[in-house]
Formats: C-alpha cells, structure tokens, sequence
C-alpha cells in the first residue's frame, strides 16, 4: 500500500472535516484511522434508528458506538465517578451527540488568538473559517420543539436571549461530518486502533497500530483522535510528563510536562419538575408521528431532546431545556418532568489525563476534579437559582408541577451545593489536554516535532463558552486552509 500524503489518526468532527477538506479542495491523498464499533458481546449494539433519529440519541450511550470510558471517583461529586461518553467510530462522538450546533463567540475567538499569539489566528481569521465551517455542516433550525421548552422560551426572555438551539441534522435526521466522506474515493478508511506514532529522529514518519502493522505518511501525521484518546497516543508514543510515564512503565523520549494536563469539561446541574402525565416525552410514537417523522423529518421523533437554552448572567451560564426527567429519560418508568439544566460556561477546575500502562486497549485515567475550584460550585448554585427564578415566570409557573430535583426545600447554599455534588453530570465536553501554546505551538504541530500536529478539541486553550463542536470544525476547517499552503 503506497502511503498517502496526510494520515489522520481519529474520524470525528475534526478528522473527517480535514480528510474530506484536504483532499477535495487541496488534492492530497488521505487515510483515516478509526476503530470500529466495539465487538463485545457484553456491550449492546447501537441499532440503526437509534444513530438516525434524534431523539434516541441517549440509546446510543453505553453501547458498541461508545468508548464507555468513565472518570475516577471524586470527593467533591459524593464519591461518584460519572460515564465519560466518546463516539466510537467513523464520525466519532458525532455518533453520539445531542447533534447541538453553537456558533462560538467572539470571546471563544479570542482566547485562540490569544494562545497562538499570531497573527493567523485573528478573530476575523476564525471568524472566516467558522463561516465555511457552517455551509459545510449546513446546521437546521428545529423542526420540532416540545411545550416545555416552548413554554420556557417565553418565560426565559426576561432573563436574556433564549433560543431553540439549530442542529446537524438534515431533513430532520441526525448527520455528522462522517457524511462529508461516505463516498469519496480519495479518502482511505482502515478501521484500527493506534497504538503509537512512529518517530524518526524528532520527525513523524508515520503510526504503529495495534496488530503490529506500520503505515507511513508521506507529508505529515495528524492526531484527532479528541481529549481523550490524542495525549494517550502521545503518552504512548512516549511524549508527555516524564513522572507519569515512568509510572505507566513508558520511557519520555520528550518530556512534555503539559500532556494531558488542563482538561476540563461543562459540567451540569439539573433542575427538575414534575408535569402532568399528558406533557410526557415518550420515544414510543404513534403511528402518526413516525409516519410524520419519516415523510418530513418532523415531529417528536426530531427532537434532540436538548431543544432549547442559550447563554445567561452575562454569559457566565449556559441553560438546557429537556422535555424529560434529565437523570431517568429514556429509562422505563421515567416520570412526567421538564428540566432546565444550567451549567457554569467557563468552568475554573482543571484535571488531568494519564495512561496506565503501554496498553492500548486498558482505558486512561480520566480524573476531571470538578467542583475543586469553589468558583464553579458558587457559579453553579447561582444557575440553580436563576433556573428557578425561570421556572416562576408565565407560562411555566402555573404549568409545572413540583421541584422533583433538587428539591425545593433545598433553598439555602448549603444545601443547593450538596445536591449539586450528588446530581450533576457531564455535558460531554472534554478539551484543553494538548492545549494551544502548551503542547501545541501556532501551526497546532507538537512543540519539540515535526511533521506531527493535533486538531481537534484536546488543543483548546481552556473550555469555549457554549457548547464545542462547532468549534472543532471550525479549527480543522481553519488547520486545512493553513497547512494546504504550508505542505
């Protein structure tokens, strides 16, 4: 097999962007690696209606389309360790997404051009690459919102700009950038796990998987395998914090003290509130509906369950509307209930990512340490509050049943703080572990390599405002118009 120009370890949002960018606009031959789906008998398999209609999106956790990774137990969430979702092959955790498609902000911007200190990186810069990056994914208006978050959109509007969030979607259906080389004969997929890149000197000449087999690049190695698995590979490969590598049995051939440092995600807390039996989400549609679902990508069935919400406070919080109980739907039994869901946007704790061993199938060491910072858990309890305030306004107030979580008798800080330390859930946003002017310099390549860079959400500076995917593909777009003038 001849090797292609530009080999990309990883086909998610960020990966698939760049294959189908770099080869398509810029000519370059390509090949992406990316496992399959899980093939253990333990783990149930995805069904197909599950990876297309959105609102069955959460049926896709813990499945064969799941790394199924979780966090290590931490003291400030009551000794929980929470499940850390990633999508698990072509389209990565795009598979598995609530399909949420927000625009960055100019502050998100800014925190870029800031890392990079380069002009490349100028807001108008990003701004442009955001741009193409939005007629390439072509984002849906909602074609389907649920009464409470229709209610909510009314009863929000007080306390800022609330939206019902656009989607990848199209005619309704769930999409990812997967999608962008479905049918390209220039883009190689080999469906592998990686086990390390291949070094010669300081240079990347290419990547050993896990069966033993080498492939070569020709040009250049990128790793956009996500927070999770790209400073593993890395760590494997033997760049990282000398420290953990002795301790994972691997030698440092570069000591990169800030791999795997840094990672944070969005962490948030639900607020939830009975309604009546008549207001139940339920995936069981009637006849009408799925015909209305599969005739025009409309109805129930293209909910992204996660309809509605916005920036808030000045945009230190950001609120998420679910038709359903947040910590029960989609289980059986899941009673009536909307949620409004809020979540501190810059989060200040920082964890750590480390590899156990030289063991490329044992999962990593995810230890996140929310809520370590006081900060977050002060910003969360003040989202609490306001979610109430939300729900006291016309038309809600009078619709809604009960406070079901935390429970309105939890009404000082104290108390808000407990619940939160026992309710509150990822939002699936892991980033910052090869941060932008830490582990990358301005042209994303591996500081102290060649030939090596990473694209994708483990290079952000610190976490964007809203939600990332957004800006992944903003940055792969951004990185193939870059480097078609630099290769």
């Amino acid at each position: 097999m001849s090797s292609p120009d530009i080999l990309i370890v990883g086909a998610g949002s960020a990966g698939c962007t760049l294959a189908h960018l770099l080869h398509h606009q810029y000519g370059y031959s390509v090949t992406l690696i990316e496992p399959g789906a899980a093939e253990n008998p333990e783990i149930v398999a995805a069904t197909e209606i599950d990876h297309t209609r959105p609102a069955r999106w959460l049926k896709l956790l813990g499945t064969s389309s799941d790394w199924n990774y979780a966090t290590e137990a931490s003291q400030s969430l009551a000794g929980r360790s929470l499940n850390c979702p990633r999508g698990r092959g072509v389209g990565g955790s795009s598979r598995i997404n609530a399909m949420i498609w927000f625009s960055p902000t100019d502050d998100d911007f800014n925190m870029f051009s800031t890392a990079a200190a380069d002009d490349r990186w100028s807001t108008a810069s990003l701004r442009s690459a955001y741009q193409a990056a939005e007629r390439l994914v072509q984002p849906e208006s909602a074609r389907w919102i649920s009464e409470p978050a229709e209610r909510f959109l009314q009863a929000a509007t007080p306390f800022g700009t609330p939206v019902a969030y656009r989607r990848m979607n199209r005619n309704g259906r769930r999409w990812s950038p997967a999608a962008l080389i479905a049918d390209s004969s220039g883009v190689q997929t080999i469906r592998a796990s990686v086990d390390r890149i291949l070094f010669r000197d300081d240079q990347a000449v290419g990547v050993k998987l896990t069966n033993g087999d080498e492939i070569a690049a020709g040009k250049r190695v990128i790793l956009s395998a996500g927070s999770i698995a790209s400073p593993a590979i890395l760590m494997r490969s033997g760049i990282g914090p000398r420290d953990l590598l002795r301790d994972a049995g691997a030698q440092a051939w570069l000591d990169a003290a800030e791999v795997g440092q840094h990672l944070q995600d969005h962490l948030v807390m639900p607020v939830v509130f009975s309604t009546s039996a008549a207001a139940r989400f339920d995936l069981n549609v009637s006849p009408r509906d799925l015909v209305r679902f599969d005739a025009l990508g409309r109805g129930p069935l293209a909910s992204n369950i996660a309809e509605a919400g916005g920036l808030f406070a000045s945009d230190t919080l950001q609120i998420h509307v679910t038709p359903t109980h947040y910590l029960r739907f989609p289980q059986p039994g899941a009673p009536a209930a909307m949620t409004i869901a809020v979540n501190p946007t810059k989060p200040k704790s920082r964890g750590q990512l480390a590899i156990r061993s030289l063991d490329a199938s044992e999962p990593p060491r995810i230890d996140l340490r929310y809520l370590t910072d006081p900060a977050d858990v002060e910003t969360t309890i003040a989202g609490v509050k306001l979610a109430r305030s939300i729900a006291a306004q016309s038309p809600l107030q009078n619709w809604i049943g009960p406070e079901m979580v935390p429970g309105a008798k939890r009404d000082s800080d104290q108390t808000i703080a407990k619940s939160i330390s026992r309710y509150a859930q990822t939002l699936y946003h892991p980033v910052g572990t090869c941060g932008l002017g830490r582990v990358v310099d301005a042209d994303l390549s591996v500081i102290g390599t060649r030939r090596l860079s990473i694209v994708d959400a483990s290079v952000f500076p610190e976490m964007t405002v809203g939600n990332p995917n957004a800006m992944v593909i903003t940055l792969a777009t951004w990185f193939a118009n870059q480097l078609a003038g630099a290769c």
